[in-house]
């Protein structure tokens, strides 16, 4: 394929000699050098991509020709996507398939962006990444980012293991969980925890703001129970998420917390988040 795809080029001209690289070159443009010295053309066919480098002038290396596989591109595209691209007002674009260019990047040209036109695209959808650059441009413009990662969203990976935590026919994980003071500095997480453990330190706990919850497969959270200023709200939550709605294990977990954590002596009312 590069054989015949050389042989072309010397029949139709641009190969045959320096004076037809010359004129080739006059005519067609492709400067890829401010000295307008060198000139670039790709060319692709069904499997090959081929780039040729020429530079007209005598004593000079005059071409050189690079092949790549499409299909080998490709799979590299799809083991390293591009997590974000940079552009300037002069035309030059970059994209990055490392994050932490990426980061590094908009971290060192922000400071310039009225002189050289910086712009950047975020093509990611990892919530750190996405986090990270709003932390970078909060903190330009000198303020905190209050936003939590998961508020960005899901990775794909993510979504996949949402998906699996819905499938009742699969074994699951559940990590039980009591927060208190939640969104305040005094704020207390106990995680990890079995139902029963839950429940005790739930019922334990003389904070006037907690409320009790699952982990599902490290990935669907839901909260069960929540206690605030005297009044005790369950929540249904569970039976509209897909991740928790077909499963047994919950549907008998909020029985027994209705039963357990449904005193006389404290207003109840059953609502939604």
């Amino acid at each position: 394929m590069l054989q015949r795809f050389v042989d072309d080029l010397r029949q139709t001209g641009l190969l045959k000699n320096l004076g037809a690289m010359d004129a080739y070159c006059w005519q067609h443009g492709g400067s890829i050098t401010e000295d307008r010295r060198s000139y670039g053309y790709i060319a692709e066919t069904e499997n090959y991509r081929f780039c040729l480098r020429c530079t007209p002038f005598p004593g000079e290396y005059q071409g050189y020709l690079y092949c790549y596989d499409l299909c080998q591109q490709e799979m590299y595209r799809q083991e390293h996507p591009v997590v974000g691209r940079v552009t300037f007002a002069s035309g030059e674009q970059q994209e990055f398939t490392d994050s932490k260019a990426l980061l590094q990047a908009i971290r060192e040209e922000l400071p310039f962006r009225s002189t050289t036109g910086f712009r950047f695209e975020t093509l990611t959808d990892d919530p750190e990444v996405k986090k990270a650059v709003d932390d970078i441009l909060l903190d330009f413009a000198g303020e905190d980012n209050s936003r939590r990662t998961c508020n960005y969203g899901l990775t794909e990976t993510g979504k996949q293991a949402l998906r699996k935590a819905a499938d009742p026919s699969i074994p699951h994980t559940y990590a039980w969980f009591v927060m208190a003071d939640t969104n305040t500095p005094q704020e207390i997480i106990r995680q990890d925890l079995t139902l029963e453990e839950a429940i005790q330190i739930y019922q334990d706990s003389n904070t006037s703001e907690k409320r009790l919850g699952v982990i599902k497969d490290g990935i669907a959270t839901v909260d069960f129970v929540h206690f605030q200023s005297g009044e005790q709200q369950f929540f249904t939550d569970h039976e509209k998420l897909e991740s928790f709605r077909s499963d047994l294990v919950v549907a008998e977990a909020m029985e027994r917390l209705y039963q357990q954590l449904n005193q006389p002596d404290i207003g109840i009312r059953m609502g939604e988040m």
